[in-house]
């Protein structure tokens, strides 16, 4: 696991460290949100979603989309998902590309998300969508590796991994789609994926390093894989210290003997023997702490070095000039 974390990490720098690295990040971002703007009905995006199994280009795809749009649009009557599968089984196969097969899997796909609409009172259906592609239940399936018998819409058939992940992205999921170019993506960066589940696990992991949605860190990879790109940077090597590096600053060693260390200032700091033979003869002086000093009795009068304040205190004298008045008396007035 710590491994697998350090080459997320590694990856995550390599990218981020890409010389167009910020005009690549504001292309995705630009043609992934271009994308969610078109995609405005929920009924739509299912549309959408189930025209994809046909295996024709995304291009001829979506205009298919716009054009049911602007036919069966109306502005008092809005393209629920009711209205849209009413449509749908009222009209021709030319809306599928002429496959009976695809408008199946559309009127299907729609019904299992009117049910789970009507479970969910005055919610809007898109955040009923919303909530279905980031749903702790649905991304549990896909961790298991068993989408197929997801309850809503695995359980409906026809759709591989890939689509079905386009649908959660489609539906405002932080996923992305786990396609060959995203793959290729992952195999420059030194990422190893067997099937499709790993290639979108190792993705999500990568987005989540980047501090990034999902979405648009795939369309970042989509890009690379598509390029071939390969010239990505290396990370700098780490380079540590020898254990045994001293510092000139002066560390000390278990020796002791190490220029300006412990040892050195232990001994600077030892007295020399005529200070040691005077502090031997300062304490054995017989008369050393007889008279207590002005600091250890303060209330002492005859502490030795302080003047004597025996006596009376002299007299302040007033100040020069001023009048010596006596109390009670008014000026020029005499004392008896």
């Amino acid at each position: 696991m710590v491994e697998l974390a350090d080459k997320v990490a590694e990856a995550a720098w390599k990218i981020r460290n890409l010389e167009d690295y910020d005009a690549r990040l504001e292309r995705a971002a630009r043609r992934f949100d271009e994308r969610m703007r078109e995609r405005a009905e929920p009924a739509l995006i299912v549309y959408e979603t189930a025209l994809m199994k046909s295996g024709r280009g995304e291009d001829e795809i979506l205009a298919m989309v716009r054009d049911f749009r602007e036919t069966f649009e109306d502005e008092e009557e809005p393209l629920t998902i009711p209205h849209a599968s009413g449509i749908m089984n009222v009209e021709g196969d030319d809306w599928f590309f002429g496959d009976r097969d695809l408008r199946v899997l559309t009127g299907r796909l729609l019904g299992q998300f009117q049910h789970r609409v009507a479970q969910y009172n005055y919610v809007d259906e898109r955040e009923v969508l919303r909530r279905w592609a980031d749903g702790y239940d649905t991304r549990l399936f896909v961790r298991r590796r068993i989408h197929e018998t997801e309850p809503v819409v695995g359980v409906v058939g026809g759709l591989d991994l890939r689509l079905f992940q386009y649908l959660r992205v489609a539906a405002g999921g932080n996923t992305l789609v786990p396609t060959e170019n995203v793959a290729r993506a992952l195999g420059a960066l030194d990422y190893e994926a067997d099937d499709a589940y790993e290639t979108l696990a190792h993705a999500e992991s990568l987005a989540l390093h980047l501090e990034l949605p999902a979405p648009i860190v795939g369309e970042l990879l989509e890009d690379l894989g598509r390029e071939g790109f390969t010239d990505f940077p290396e990370p700098p090597a780490e380079t540590s210290e020898p254990e045994d590096a001293v510092e000139e600053s002066g560390v000390p060693s278990e020796g002791g003997d190490v220029k300006g260390g412990a040892a050195a200032q232990e001994r600077e700091q030892k007295p020399s023997p005529e200070d040691r033979a005077a502090r031997r003869t300062a304490r054995e002086d017989p008369g050393r702490g007889d008279e207590p000093s002005r600091v250890q009795d303060p209330q002492a009068k005859d502490a030795p070095g302080v003047v004597e304040e025996s006596g009376e205190r002299e007299q302040a004298s007033p100040p020069e000039g001023a009048r010596e008045d006596t109390p009670g008396k008014a000026d020029g007035e005499e004392s008896d």
